[in-house]
């Protein structure tokens, strides 16, 4: 009888043990499925990171008038149509703001934008953001880096990565513009700039001999040291007024991609 119980108990534990054994491999191989689905890449048209210059030179109206323009500009029909337009009928979007060498700060994760309800959800996300004010210059160049390192393991896939950068200075610390731009455009990135140019004289930017630049410089530098890659191009902010203009401007070109050009005046200016 003693035999007979303890054999019905090794059984017993058997039966318990190898039940347990398939439960976990059950879970394991869902979990690895699962993890498998939510690692893949979602496929869209553009992959857009939206780089905002927050240095001191940028003040509080200036700062929320760029908040304003892009939140604005994702509840435009027009802007909806383009995104719809795509093969994939979504894109991916992220906004940093910049300053100097090292001073970023990503204020939007990573957002698909797919329908009029997600570009409401987007702006409204920005509508409560309260714009950065960031020290230590103008790092034009480390913020392109900075910007291009948001596109690795992004859960994003896509035939265009473009950044978006605006700005109302030319670089003063880190490191070359020019440099960063065409290691960037290498690996099949397009920059393209929002220079702020109707500031009086642009104050805060003097040339070699202290003396104030005017407005057209800060295109051309742009224009030379900045924008590079497939349909790059530069959208000028030509008065305070044309802020939120200058944005949708630039942004229905980005979305359509360089084959199609956004007909409103002024137009951009084409690298």
């Amino acid at each position: 009888m003693l035999l007979e119980f303890r054999g019905n108990v090794f059984w017993s534990q058997c039966l318990r043990l190898s039940i347990i054994t398939l439960a976990s491999l059950a879970f394991a191989e869902a979990s690895a499925e699962n993890k498998t689905n939510a690692g893949s890449d979602i496929p869209v048209d553009l992959e857009l990171v939206i780089a905002l210059d927050v240095s001191t030179s940028m003040d509080r109206e200036e700062r929320l008038l760029q908040r304003d323009g892009f939140a604005a500009a994702f509840r435009d029909a027009d802007i909806l149509r383009a995104i719809l337009s795509g093969p994939n009928r979504r894109i991916a979007v992220t906004f940093t703001e910049w300053a100097g060498t090292s001073r970023q700060n990503v204020i939007l994760e990573w957002s698909v934008v797919s329908d009029a309800a997600s570009a409401e959800a987007l702006a409204d996300r920005l509508d409560v953001r309260i714009p950065g004010r960031l020290p230590m210059g103008t790092s034009i160049g480390d913020a392109m880096r900075h910007a291009a390192s948001l596109f690795h393991d992004n859960g994003h896939t896509s035939q265009r990565r473009v950044i978006d950068i605006s700005g109302d200075g030319i670089n003063n610390s880190g490191p070359d513009p020019a440099l960063i731009r065409d290691a960037l455009v290498a690996q099949g990135i397009t920059i393209n700039g929002l220079p702020i140019t109707y500031k009086p004289l642009l104050e805060g930017v003097a040339d070699a001999v202290g003396m104030p630049l005017p407005p057209h410089y800060l295109i051309d530098y742009f224009s030379r040291a900045v924008i590079g890659g497939t349909g790059s191009f530069v959208e000028p902010v030509p008065a305070i007024e044309e802020f939120g203009a200058a944005i949708r401007r630039k942004l229905l070109r980005e979305i359509r991609g360089s084959n199609e050009v956004a007909a409103l005046q002024p137009g951009p200016l084409n690298r």
